[in-house]
């Protein structure tokens, strides 16, 4: 090797001009090594049996060598003075391209503070990996084909300083060192003789292939908007973070209810810190019943942390605060106290509720933040702000979406750019309304398919055949959700009504009178989503447990910022009844319960009942608006035939909607079976829909319900049903 020791050197310009010259330099070590290595001799025939029968021969090599405790005890001087000059010619390069362009090893080198014993093993696992002539050369000088990387006691004795104790390095290789908990992977074993690799998150970093598996990486140029949530929260965290106090770590809590802004914050913290970001889920970490694993997962974290220089966000960390999961947190709060060297100045959290019980240790300080959720006029500046260079439809109020979603800052911006995407993609020159609240929809984590279903709306106020007045209130009580902010808001009228904002509507009329379509109508009209709920999926025989499906209904239609739609609510808005036993008392909890929640909601709630009598009058102060559904009287019903047959379908031109109106009282939904079965009738004969088909159509529906049709109630129309 012509190496020239003396010459001043120049820095490693490229990883390949580093990993060249160190091989060569390990090429040597190794020789040495191999040169005064103790063989089991050239006579042992029992290569397989290695650890099951011990020879003669492998036990006077094992006996020489418990002597054998310093580091190069067999080299000559000279072999010393080689190692020592070249060890030296080493250091100089190294030393000159840390002060020039920073390659992943020397960033390495700094960022855990590592020394050259440490660099040299990196190095040597490195070489490892990428050339694999060295998996012969080690398990060669191992005497083990199963030990193709090098154990801690053959890189101790590959670099450790001449005449050096080898019981001095064992600290490099020992629980908590930083090899052992960021760089080195082992097999598991805590013995010195385990095989070493390089652990993934520092093999990936090195070869150029570090991936975020357990994080998402978020770099503080990426442009936010000036606006955000609770400015003075804020300037309060900023002011808190700015000023660490040395050898301390700041734990920033973030609490508050989903669409609060929390993660929002967190980013404008760091932006204005000048701090990249990783944010992990600590559902994702303490995934499998495993606990070493979830800890492996958070090291591994860690370890990107610390080579990023960012700092670390661990979302839902209410994840760790439910009751059965308190083994979790303590195995959670005793990794950040032993880590706590490694945290970095500052690392932030969010949670849906308060970490109240936080045994961190002293070196911990936990800054807590609670955010209330986005009020209206936030809100409002948001879309504002973010819809300013669109064109929107005339329909679309900034004023009725902050009133509808419940959106976090991120949510609005991305539902707002979303729709000025698709619009532009699509060519049309303006927003609509329908795009914009789709946009709006796709931010939402809907969680009540359990517990309701999803109702696609189908009519509008075409649609609805109702006295005038009835009509007008629906208009009314759509006017609720679109002017909600200006009269709550601007108009001051917040001040007066602190609770029971939301929209409640009850529909009360026989069955078939259109309840159903007068709430698809509304939600037509504001552009929201539907839920039905399952009655048979909330009430419950079980105490507590219809309360509680009641709150989750209610809890999931508020971050879902959907219209809650109950039919038949006589069956959980009954009257409360004098308590004669616990049967009656449970019905009454539930009753008030439903009362509590319902004045506490603030979205829209959609009733309907066949059976208003029946209604608990508490509830019924609880109520904007009682739209009545009559039965339809004889114009109202030839209103419904006649628009329930002007679809497009061939129709004879001699249909009698008087007769139809006049001789049978049925209501709009029997109306509409009546037509679509007449309709089967035609397309099976393949003529007009006719008197022939209606008439029997009614007669079947009337059967249906136990009601007998004879010959004088269809007068001249009787032969059509039948016969002659």
């Amino acid at each position: 090797m012509a190496f020239k020791y003396n010459d001043g050197g120049m820095p490693f310009l490229s990883e390949n001009e580093l990993l060249d010259s160190f091989s060569e330099i390990l090429d040597l070590y190794i020789y040495y090594l191999y040169k005064y290595h103790s063989w089991v001799g050239p006579d042992n025939t029992l290569q397989g049996m290695l650890g099951v029968v011990v020879t003669r021969a492998e036990f006077e090599r094992n006996l020489l060598r418990a002597s054998d405790s310093h580091c190069m005890m067999a080299l000559t001087d000279e072999e010393r003075a080689e190692l020592s000059r070249l060890r030296e010619y080493f250091v100089r390069h190294w030393d000159l391209t840390l002060s020039g362009a920073e390659l992943p090893e020397t960033r390495l080198f700094r960022v855990f503070s590592l020394d050259y014993f440490e660099l040299f093993c990196v190095l040597t696992l490195l070489c490892c990996e990428v050339n694999q002539k060295y998996e012969k050369l080690f398990a060669y000088i191992q005497d083990d084909i199963a030990k193709k990387t090098p154990t801690a006691e053959t890189l101790i004795r590959l670099f450790g300083k001449p005449l050096d104790s080898i019981s001095d390095y064992f600290r490099f290789f020992s629980s908590g060192s930083v090899m052992e908990r960021f760089l080195l992977s082992g097999d598991g074993s805590a013995s010195v003789n385990a095989p070493l690799r390089l652990s993934a998150d520092v093999r990936d970093y090195l070869t150029g292939s570090m991936t975020a598996d357990v994080a998402q990486f978020w770099g503080y140029r990426e442009l936010l908007h000036p606006l955000y949530a609770d400015r003075t929260t804020a300037e309060c965290v900023l002011a808190s973070v700015r000023l660490p106090v040395a050898g301390k770590t700041s734990l920033v809590v973030f609490s508050g209810d989903r669409g609060s802004g929390r993660r929002f914050q967190v980013k404008h913290c760091s932006a204005a810190l000048c701090e990249d970001v990783l944010f992990a889920d600590i559902t994702e970490l303490f995934q499998g019943d495993d606990l070493s694993e979830a800890e492996q997962r958070l090291t591994s974290m860690l370890c990107e942390r610390i080579i990023r220089g960012c700092a670390i966000c661990l979302t839902g960390l209410e994840y760790l605060l439910d009751e059965e999961r308190q083994d979790r947190l303590s195995r959670f709060s005793t990794f950040l106290r032993k880590n706590q060297n490694w945290l970095g100045s500052r690392i932030y959290m969010t949670s849906a509720r308060k970490w109240t019980d936080a045994r961190l240790g002293e070196n911990i300080i936990k800054l807590d933040f609670e955010l209330p959720e986005t009020d209206e006029a936030c809100r409002l500046a948001l879309w504002n702000a973010f819809t300013a260079d669109m064109t929107l439809d005339d329909d679309i109020s900034s004023e009725e979406m902050a009133a509808k979603f419940r959106f976090s800052p991120g949510q609005i911006k991305a539902a707002a750019d979303r729709a000025a995407d698709l619009s532009k993609m699509s060519g049309a020159e303006t927003v609509t309304a329908e795009l914009l609240h789709e946009c709006c929809y796709s931010q939402v984590v809907e969680g009540l398919n359990t517990l309701a279903s999803p109702i696609k709306p189908a009519y509008s106020w075409e649609d609805l055949v109702l006295p005038p007045q009835e009509i007008n209130l629906l208009k009314e009580a759509c006017t609720h959700v679109r002017y909600r902010h200006q009269v709550y808001g601007s108009w001051g009228f917040g001040k007066r009504a602190a609770y029971g904002r939301g929209l409640s509507v009850l529909f009360s009329g026989p069955p078939g009178t259109g309840k159903t379509m007068a709430a698809q109508v509304i939600t037509n009209q504001l552009h929201m989503r539907m839920y039905k709920i399952q009655i048979s999926q909330i009430v419950s025989k079980y105490i507590g447990e219809t309360e509680k499906n009641l709150r989750q209904v209610f809890t999931e239609a508020r971050q879902a910022n959907c219209i809650l739609f109950f039919d038949e609510m006589d069956a959980l808005f009954g009257k409360r009844s004098e308590v004669k036993d616990s049967h009656d008392r449970n019905a009454n909890i539930e009753t008030a319960y439903l009362l509590q929640q319902l004045e506490e909601y603030d979205g829209v709630v959609l009733m309907a009942t066949n059976l208003l009598q029946n209604i608990d009058e508490a509830f019924m102060r609880r109520i904007n608006f009682v739209v009545s559904f009559p039965f339809p009287d004889i114009p109202t019903r030839k209103r419904l035939w006649e628009k329930m047959l002007d679809t497009g379908a061939p129709v004879d031109e001699n249909i009698d909607y008087e007769f139809l109106a006049e001789n049978f009282k049925i209501a709009g939904g029997n109306i509409k079976n009546c037509a679509v079965h007449a309709a089967f009738l035609a397309a099976a004969e393949g003529v007009p829909i006719s008197m022939k088909h209606l008439v029997s159509s009614v007669v079947t529906e009337q059967r249906k319900n136990n009601i007998v049709v004879v010959r004088e109630d269809l007068k001249e129309y009787a032969d059509l049903a039948f016969g002659e």
